[in-house]
Parts: structure tokens; sequence; C-alpha cells
């Protein structure tokens, strides 16, 4: 059913696609090898990085290949939808599709299946919108963090899942990362980190809460001649990712505008503000693509952070600050042998009762068989 194109689906993303149509179609079947019923509704869940867009664009083409049906493309931004439309043209997928801004008023009525990317956002307001002009039969949801900060459910049918960061780590589709703690999150000693350390921090995005945490960070990297560009919703941001990835930019500084949807692997390190799972885990994301030169990349966040991203993904290295420098986290390597040694050990002991405790257990024995 899926379509020949010039980029060969890795084996999760295969697995992903081909239950997605077939749960679409009716053909899915359970553990106990019964169809199940058509859903209307899939989501996509899997890692930044572990390429949904491809998996969505060859979902929408098998769909459209077997039943003829008008796909749209959902986004909430712009740089998201040209980035579909790229992926559709680079790969030779060749999906028929309209692009619709999430945020559209009046979008097209005619669309058989809507592809919303970033489908966290599908239980926004707009989305609802979009849902009820539009009233697709099919609606398809991409996403690597399916959770939202104000716990409104997203409801899909059907969610399908296969692979994590860490296994994406592991089998060498995403890049392995050494992991940084920062006592505090504040401009000013952050500052002072990546200044005097630039060779081992390289092109970085930072994060912060607030725009004008942004540019005080901005002013304070320039005053250090440090090119640094703060991203915001009014900003160019055509022109400053342009100038960041062709290396003209150093630094990125942003609160939420770049933690989702944006790609540039030659990113080292991401510096990512204390944060909850769901933005932790888009945020250090960004850093995680690999790129020729760069073999480990580097996540820094900060001891108060809520979610420490080492509880998502295995670092290869970690490391402390100190007031007199990093400090690196070594496993003790005989660790593993002593733990196998002392439960040999425990095993092995011969463990004699107390005669008070024996005949107690008798006695117990004795009174169940009577009665």
């Amino acid at each position: 059913m899926l379509r020949k194109a010039s980029c060969t689906l890795r084996p999760y993303q295969q697995r992903l696609v081909s239950k997605a149509v077939a749960m679409f179609l009716g053909a899915y079947r359970n553990g106990a090898d019964e169809l199940e019923p058509a859903a209307r509704s899939v989501m996509i869940e899997s890692p930044t990085g572990s390429g949904k867009t491809v998996c969505g664009l060859h979902i929408a083409k098998a769909l459209q290949e077997a039943t003829g049906a008008r796909v749209g493309w959902v986004a909430m931004r712009r740089n998201l939808l040209d980035q579909a439309v790229a992926e559709n043209r680079r790969h030779g997928i060749g999906v028929d599709m309209t692009t619709v801004s999430l945020f559209e008023r009046s979008p097209p009525t005619d669309l058989d299946l809507l592809v919303c990317d970033e489908s966290q956002h599908d239980a926004s307001n707009s989305a609802s919108h979009l849902h009820n002009v539009i009233q697709p039969r099919w609606i398809l949801g991409l996403t690597a963090t399916p959770y939202r900060t104000d716990h409104v459910r997203l409801c899909f049918d059907k969610v399908v899942r296969d692979t994590g960061i860490h296994q994406l780590i592991q089998d060498g589709y995403l890049a392995p990362f050494d992991h940084f703690t920062l006592p505090h999150w504040h401009v000013e000693p952050l500052v002072e980190t990546f200044a005097t350390d630039r060779e081992r921090w390289g092109k970085s995005i930072f994060f912060f809460h607030t725009v004008n945490e942004c540019q005080d960070f901005q002013r304070r990297l320039r005053a250090r001649g440090i090119s640094c560009e703060v991203v915001t919703g009014s900003s160019d941001r055509e022109q400053q990712l342009a100038a960041f990835r062709n290396g003209r930019v150093e630094v990125l500084a942003n609160c939420c505008v770049l933690t989702e949807g944006f790609d540039d692997p030659s990113i080292k390190t991401a510096w990512v503000r204390p944060s909850a799972k769901g933005p932790t885990v888009q945020m250090a994301g960004r850093a995680l693509r690999k790129h020729e030169g760069l073999p480990v990349k580097q996540v820094v966040q900060c001891r108060n952070t809520p979610h420490p991203f080492v509880k998502t993904a295995t670092p290869q290295r970690q490391f402390l600050w100190y007031p007199d420098g990093w400090r690196s986290l070594k496993l003790n390597p005989l660790l593993d042998l002593c733990t196998v040694n002392a439960r040999r050990a425990i095993a092995q002991t011969v463990v004699t009762l107390p005669e008070l405790l024996t005949r107690t257990a008798s006695n117990r024995q004795v009174r169940g068989r009577a009665r």
C-alpha cells in the first residue's frame, strides 16, 4: 500500500505508518487477531528528530492512493507548513495537499484527511474551529509531546507509539549527548559560563522564561563581542535563523518560539530553562539531531528544573558545576561487579531460623491442616 519514494523508511517509521494506515482503513488486528473498527482519528507519538513529518506524508499518500482522499496539512507556524511541503518534494513522496494555518478563519471545506502537525495544540480553540468547519473524514495527529501544561485532554481514537529518545540514540538515529547541571538559571552566570568557554559550547540555543531575560542576555553577550539574536513572535525570524545556520550568528535566545518545529543539526548545545517534561523534551531535542563534525551534543540545565532531561534519555557523560569548575559524575567501574558478588554471597548464605520462630511456623502449619 505504501508508495515507493526516494527515501527509505526506517524500521520504526515503517511500523508507525503501517499501523496508522491500517487503523484508518479498518484493517488493524489487535492482540487477539481480531479486526478493530476503523478509527476516525489517530495520533503518532514519536520523539523530536524521529521523522514524524515523513511518517505523516507517507500515511497521507497511502490513504490518498487507496481512497482518493483530499489532504490538508495543518500547523500553527508558517515554517512548519513550508517544512512539510519541502519534505514532500525532497523525498519524492508526492502527496497532493493543501496547507492550512491553524489560525485560518475560513479554511477549505473539501478535505477528507486533516494532518495536524504538533497536535498537542489540537485542543485549542483555533483547532476546534478548524475541525468544526472542515469536518474531515480522518484526522492524523503528529507530536513528540502528547500532553499539555493546562491538562486539557487530547482526544484521538488511537495513539501509535514505537520508540523513544533513548532508543533512537542507541540505534544511531539521534546523537549521543553530555549533560551539564548548573546551580541556577540566571542571566549573568549563564553569560559568564558561555563566554568563558565558547569553544566547548559551540553554536547554542538558549531558552528563557521572559523576553526581558532574552534581551538582557543578548545585551551582555554582545558587550563581550559575541553575536546573538533574540527570536520572538514579532522578530524577523527567517532572517535570524538563516544567519544562525550560515554561522553569522553564534547564539539564539528565545522564550518558546523555537521549542518546536525548528530544525538545525549544527546546534551543539541546548541550554534548557527549568520546565516541565513536555517543554524540556522539546527544548533539549533541538540539539539531538546528528551533524557531521559533532559526534556528541550537549544539554545544559540547572538543579531546580522540574524535569532533568536525564530522566528521559541517558547521557554519555554527566557534569556538575562547582566553584572550582565542572566535575564529571563517573560510575565506579567495579560497581556492577560488587553488586553481582553481593547477590551471590546473599544467595549462598545459609540462614538458620531461631528455634522459637521454627516452632511457631510448624504450629501454624499444623493448625492450618486441622482446619
